[in-house]
């Protein structure tokens, strides 16, 4: 169960995918709201995605060139 910071850590320390552990850091800095980024800015980057046929609005797969 992942009730505390200490827990999530440690599981996602020792976690694997495809044999490749990942680089954990825990962030105390407070994560800031209500930041957005202009629609100019954004269109650079939406030919990368791949939007769900399910889910558009919430599933976006990116796809690197």
């Amino acid at each position: 169960m992942l009730n505390s910071v200490e827990a999530a850590l440690h599981w996602t320390a020792n976690m694997t995918w495809k044999g490749i552990a990942p680089v954990v850091h825990y962030i105390e800095a407070i994560y800031e709201t209500g930041i957005k980024v202009l629609p100019q800015e954004l269109e650079q980057y939406q030919s990368f995605w791949q939007r769900s046929e399910t889910l558009p609005k919430w599933d976006i797969t990116i796809v690197p060139a």
